[in-house]
């Protein structure tokens, strides 16, 4: 099997997937102080992006960092302009043991909160 790295957003509020969530990926492989940014992506209307993140060579074993902006993605498409969404960015830390294995990486959010899973 080939080891790849997906992510997915369903807006909790209306409980469709978030079209337009923008996405940092970084990679952390000596810790915080070693931080690289590999890319930033934005969901389609699935709530998804048409590739992989990562696949292939590029998934390697180490600690990564999706940044979901989600106070953008609300404050754009959502909440009245006079309600400030209460999150702005949910970061989603996790390692990657096995770059042989598929990573799908979903987060479940709404203005005031959020879930964060590997499906």
């Amino acid at each position: 099997m080939e080891g790849r790295l997906t992510t997915a957003v369903i807006d909790a509020v209306y409980g469709t997937p978030a079209n337009g969530m923008l996405v940092d990926l970084f990679r952390l492989p000596g810790g915080q102080a070693e931080r690289q940014h590999l890319k930033t992506i934005e969901t389609d209307a699935r709530g998804a992006v048409a590739a992989p993140l990562l696949g292939e060579d590029a998934l390697l074993p180490a600690t990564y960092e999706l940044l979901f902006h989600v106070g953008r993605y609300f404050r754009a498409e959502r909440t009245r302009r006079d309600e400030a969404p209460f999150l702005d960015v949910v970061p989603f830390r996790f390692t990657v043991a096995d770059p042989n294995r598929a990573y799908h990486l979903v987060l479940l959010v709404s203005p005031w909160s959020y879930t964060a899973y590997r499906a």
